[in-house]
């Protein structure tokens, strides 16, 4: 495959890796909105420096790993059903989180995404 170009899976990969201190990996991500209530989209937003959010259980302990590894005496909060839904939380360097349409991803670390 050309090397301008990257599959989601291999996308969905990096995003759920971890450096070498446990810590998601950082990456830059450009997709497209798109809102089905409102009828509203297609504003194309870039992030620099993002990564993907560590889930957090009902104690307040952050848990960076796949979702498998999480104890069961650890709950999660809340389970947003990223798998079913297609998305995943994003966390930029502000502080800011925001949820990402994985199937809306145009391009990952300067690539383009094909499918």
């Amino acid at each position: 495959m050309n090397s301008t170009f990257i599959r989601l899976w291999d996308v969905l990969e990096i995003m759920e890796s971890m450096d070498c201190h446990g810590k998601p990996v950082r990456f830059q991500l450009k997709f497209v909105t798109a809102n089905r209530s409102t009828k509203e989209g297609g504003d194309i937003i870039e992030m620099k420096n993002a990564q993907k959010c560590s889930v957090r259980t009902k104690q307040g302990k952050e848990i960076f790993a796949i979702k498998k590894s999480v104890p069961t005496n650890d709950r999660v909060t809340k389970d947003p059903h990223h798998w079913i839904n297609s998305t995943r939380n994003i966390l930029l360097p502000n502080g800011q989180k925001r949820t990402v349409h994985i199937r809306l991803i145009i391009e990952f670390n300067n690539k383009k995404v094909c499918y």
